[in-house]
């Protein structure tokens, strides 16, 4: 299959707000102290997570012809915000740990549940990028 290219720019607009057009939506990125106009990068970050789990729980479940009545996904992470604001830490700047539990009403037992949730995962891109090294290059212009 060939590769797909996905690509976001960004705006930095007045305060902490920074905004990118993607198709026909406005997404807005923005700090509670701040404008207050959207969510703050890190909860963005989880959020994609949860929404990539939720997309790929809907293919899966089509897949093997299973009907999903709801599929509700709660992400929770640990940081310590040291790093990222500048300070000595020992800690990683990002996240040191990410939990996820997914809520799944479907004709399954406990034990299918699971096994339902490992092969989401398990397809899921932003999940596989937390798992997974990624090349992430950066440059200046």
């Amino acid at each position: 299959m060939a590769e797909k290219v996905v690509e976001v720019k960004t705006q930095m607009g007045a305060g902490w707000k920074v905004t990118a057009q993607v198709r026909e939506h406005l997404l807005v990125i923005d700090q509670p102290t701040a404008g207050n106009e959207g969510a703050n990068p890190l909860e963005t970050f989880l959020f994609s997570l949860a929404g990539c789990i939720s997309a790929i729980a809907k293919m899966v479940a089509r897949d093997q012809k299973l009907t999903l009545k709801q599929f509700d996904v709660h992400v929770t992470a640990t940081m310590n915000p040291a790093g990222l604001l500048g300070q000595e830490t020992d800690d990683p700047v990002g996240f040191k740990s990410i939990d996820i539990k997914a809520d799944i009403d479907a004709d399954l037992t406990e034990q299918e549940k699971q096994e339902f949730l490992d092969s989401v995962c398990h397809r899921c891109p932003v999940h596989d990028n937390l798992l997974n090294p990624t090349l992430v290059t950066h440059s200046a212009s």
